[in-house]
């Protein structure tokens, strides 16, 4: 009797230490994404954290029409903003928020 509640009690445990974990740790390998320009575009991408609050800026570039990029999320969510007028000082608009998980493809702008 004593050792099924020895079991009993490792099975809890085990069971709700992984439950506990946050899914950027249950499913590391999920959160990825990729950007595709439709046309030249400034992007500048941010993480979502686990509350769902604009987090700390993944990436800032250009995307050439056509190209592809790959963006790594820590939740499996992004905010991005863009602009696809190519001047350097040119505010960015939108604040999109997307998933970003299993590599699925997000057009922008």
């Amino acid at each position: 009797m004593k050792k099924v509640i020895i079991l009993v009690s490792f099975a809890f445990f085990v069971m709700f230490s992984y439950l506990s974990l946050p899914p950027s740790i249950a499913h590391a390998d999920d959160n990825s994404c990729i950007l595709k320009a439709a046309v030249d575009v400034i992007v500048e991408v941010w993480d979502v954290d686990d509350l769902g609050n604009k987090g700390p800026r993944k990436w800032k570039g250009t995307i050439q029409q056509g190209e592809k990029k790959n963006i790594d999320s820590h939740y499996g969510q992004i905010r991005y903003a863009y602009t696809t007028n190519m001047t350097e000082n040119e505010p960015l608009s939108g604040d999109v928020g997307r998933p970003c998980f299993n590599g699925n493809i997000i057009s922008v702008p």
